[in-house]
């Protein structure tokens, strides 16, 4: 091929990566407008809290946030941080339904876990359907779900605290009814068609070294650790879940819950966990993917997504969905065929923003340079970016959508409901991967 062909093809491959529409496997909900309005804004780049906080102006994450903040917001090149605080104030005073547009152009949908934060202070998943050209989707956070069934637990009177817990008959019976109650729950959003995954944040509470033993020893190990280590402080912790025999069999519970309905002919619903760094209560050291190794062996047909790519553990997260068909990264370094597009954005519209500008921009250099030290073809690497920005999620969460290229900034996605609809019409290929994800029966 001439050279003034290739820098043609490298020229088209560039406006694909920096056009084509995005499937948000992982977000969370967008603060309210009060909330939206008084949040430390600083918190946009940076896990840090409290006095950790007052470094985030000098990292490299915030000094590039800005420079690209100055172009969402059409400030000038010499503006100031404060510049674009009160620019920012400005326009989600006057129209920040628009500012929500521009942050969120060039999304097809977000698949949100909504179990972040409280209802009183962020808006419903399906607010955001506003400002994506698809209807958004729910990912149901389990640990979100048994603190709430041992809230109303514990206001039903059925939940053993203070001196009860000393009452071993009372416990027994307390555990019974909450994992009974939280299976129904989980059973009830896999066939809740609003509900296209689960996730696990398991790594927070106890780390990724899920046991997996017997049903009999799991719930032994479960009981124990209800008992003894979460039921005496309950309250005080507001029924976070947070003990290490009860964290590991909520995961297994889902797990099996899953693995169930696929072996009766449904899909099997993926079950993100959140991997590597966080914020700073975690241990990283619990928190490498590795210490999956033995739940996503026992459970081959529960698909298992690892967020944030695991980092640090990186590498190791790229092992695990090489050699194991049924793992994911949402972001990483592995085959593009196992790369899930994500941008964790939460509480602020720019979060998204930043994370979809930044994330086009590295795949651009790295699949670019690909082609041109010719170890991908153009049409290889615009399969790449167009599987991980769109079609891997699609198949894999079963969303059936269609999509055509959107031309960002230029040509806003339209929102009518004709619009909306039109997008679940089954894509190319759809009716083989379903067959691929379902189980063969007898006639």
């Amino acid at each position: 091929m001439a050279d003034g062909a290739i820098t043609a093809s490298i020229e088209e491959l560039r406006r694909i990566i920096r056009t084509y529409p995005v499937i948000d496997n992982h977000g969370h909900n967008i603060l309210r407008p009060h909330q939206l309005k008084s949040g430390n804004f600083l918190t946009i780049t940076t896990e840090a809290h409290g006095e950790a906080l007052e470094d985030a102006p000098k990292s490299l994450a915030h000094l590039r946030a800005v420079r690209q903040l100055k172009k969402l917001y059409e400030l000038p090149a010499d503006a100031d941080w404060a510049a674009i605080v009160g620019k920012r104030a400005e326009l989600l005073e006057r129209d920040a339904d628009s500012l929500m547009k521009r942050c969120l152009e060039g999304t097809q949908t977000i698949l949100i876990d909504d179990g972040l934060d409280s209802g009183a202070n962020i808006e419903p998943y399906s607010w955001h359907n506003k400002f994506t050209t698809s209807p958004c989707k729910r990912i149901v956070r389990i640990e979100t779900v048994a603190a709430s069934i041992l809230s109303t637990l514990y206001q039903q009177g059925t939940l053993p605290v203070g001196v009860a817990v000393a009452d071993e008959e009372a416990c027994n019976l307390g555990w019974v009814s909450f994992i009974a109650e939280f299976e129904q729950a989980i059973v009830a959003a896999i066939q809740d068609d609003e509900v296209v995954g689960f996730k696990s944040v398991v790594c927070y509470r106890t780390g990724l070294d899920v046991t997996v033993g017997r049903d009999l020893e799991v719930n032994e190990h479960g009981l124990r650790s209800f008992s003894r280590h979460y039921l005496p402080d309950a309250l005080a912790r507001e029924f976070r879940v947070q003990a290490k025999g009860m964290n590991d069999a909520l995961v297994i519970s889902a797990c099996k819950l899953i693995a169930a309905a696929y072996e009766q002919g449904a899909t099997a619903k993926p079950l993100q966990f959140h991997t590597g760094l966080g914020d700073n209560d975690i241990s990283l050291l619990d928190s490498s993917p590795a210490c999956l190794q033995p739940l996503i062996k026992h459970f081959p047909t529960v698909p298992i997504v690892l967020l944030h790519s695991s980092y640090p553990y990186t590498r190791e997260a790229g092992y695990l969905a090489t050699v194991y068909k049924n793992v994911f990264l949402d972001i990483g370094e592995v085959f593009p065929c196992k790369i899930l597009w994500s941008t964790d954005g939460h509480h602020f519209p720019e979060t998204y923003w930043l994370a979809n500008m930044q994330g086009r921009e590295a795949i651009e250099k790295v699949l670019c340079d690909y082609v041109e030290h010719e170890d991908l073809t153009v049409a290889q690497a615009t399969k790449a970016a167009q599987d991980i920005f769109f079609n891997n999620s699609n198949e894999l969460y079963d969303l059936r959508l269609s999509t055509t290229e959107l031309a960002l900034r230029e040509k806003p996605a339209e929102h009518s409901q004709d619009t909306k609809s039109s997008q679940h019409d089954a894509g190319k290929g759809q009716e083989a991967y379903e067959a691929d994800r379902r189980p063969q029966t007898q006639s």
